[in-house]
């Protein structure tokens, strides 16, 4: 009877198994983690036609203000104050200038530290004002970010202003 027992007994399993088996696990635990409460990780995508950052169409958006932030991050929050007429729940946008960075808006352009970042004022008439009145040379102050989308119709920090790094959620890292 004993012969029949460990005749029907598993194998011991091998170490690549059980490395697959705690992979499958650790990724079990990580969806449910992602799902339940508040996520660690989300998926991001602009589903307008003409899209603020054209060549971004998915990004991994992660759920946690970043500790330093740099030219061409992209950052995401979510709308409020004069933003909050938006409908999507994050706003992302990549950073072009940060704290210390000088920012100079002379007609048409918009320069950081000496360089063109975007060009042009289309939805000044949105705002109701003309494209003079947002010019200005000024030090972006600590704790504020000026962010851009590269389309020249992107509703960004040349409208608005400043973005307080209070109000950011998180980043993120562009998929494709």
């Amino acid at each position: 009877m004993n012969n029949a027992l460990s005749d029907t007994q598993a194998a011991p399993r091998t170490p690549s198994e059980r490395r697959r088996f705690f992979t499958f696990l650790a990724a079990m635990l990580l969806l449910v983690a992602c799902f339940w409460g508040k996520p660690i990780v989300s998926f991001g995508f602009d589903p307008q036609e003409e899209r603020c950052l054209p060549d971004l169409h998915l990004a991994l958006l992660v759920h946690h203000a970043p500790t330093k932030v740099k030219d061409g991050d992209l950052l995401f929050w979510s709308p409020s104050g004069s933003l909050s007429g938006f409908k999507e729940k994050f706003i992302l946008k990549q950073v072009a200038g940060v704290p210390g960075d000088r920012i100079t808006i002379r007609g048409e352009e918009v320069r950081i530290n000496g360089k063109t970042v975007v060009r042009g004022f289309p939805l000044a008439k949105a705002y109701h004002r003309e494209a003079k009145e947002f010019e200005r040379d000024e030090i972006i102050p600590d704790g504020k970010y000026f962010l851009i989308g590269v389309h020249p119709m992107s509703n960004d920090s040349r409208y608005w202003g400043f973005l307080d790094a209070g109000s950011v959620v998180g980043f993120a890292y562009k998929l494709f």
